[in-house]
């Protein structure tokens, strides 16, 4: 494994493994669930990464069209709306550190250990997360669905009842 320092973060991670566990993907997470927060990403995909970020996305193997997940991350003001993710990768958190890695105004990331999920086991044993915050422009003709926040509040309470199902089904 290579090591990585991202910021106060120290961590080791395999590329020849990540890449060979997203050439297993075929889409990621905002592809795969169609709301409109997730539509309104995919519109502007390519435009809201950081180039810096974009080369450690590449540097790590991780494909940039894969995102683990993405989800709001606080409600909708100006028109922008503040929303997280993050992209899996074979590798381990040596050193946890403390702070978010600012790239750009608006833009930071951290290196957290992954749960079990289906996705994560194609990446094996030993797998983290790069997450990521940031503020994306509403740009859909649609307007922003009010009721999504409910939605995933109910979703959200639903999953805790049964959060080790899913665990136990991937395995």
């Amino acid at each position: 494994m290579t090591e990585l320092r991202l910021g106060d973060q120290l961590v080791r991670y395999d590329r020849d493994a990540t890449v060979a566990a997203y050439a297993q993907l075929q889409r990621g997470s905002a592809e795969m669930c169609g709301c409109s927060v997730c539509r309104n990403f995919l519109a502007q995909r390519d435009k809201l990464y950081p180039q810096h970020f974009l080369k450690l996305l590449d540097h790590m193997g991780i494909d940039l069209t894969k995102e683990g997940d993405l989800y709001e991350d606080g409600p909708m003001a100006d028109n922008v709306q503040p929303s997280a993710g993050w992209f899996y990768f074979v590798g381990e958190l040596v050193e946890a550190g403390e702070r978010l890695m600012v790239i750009r105004e608006n833009f930071q990331c951290f290196i957290r250990g992954a749960g079990a999920t289906s996705v994560t086991r194609l990446f094996g044993d030993s797998v983290c997360a790069l997450e990521f915050t940031t503020r994306i422009p509403w740009i859909l003709d649609e307007p922003y669905d009010p009721t999504f926040e409910k939605t995933m509040e109910k979703a959200e309470e639903i999953i805790g009842r049964y959060h080790n199902t899913l665990r136990d089904l991937a395995k």
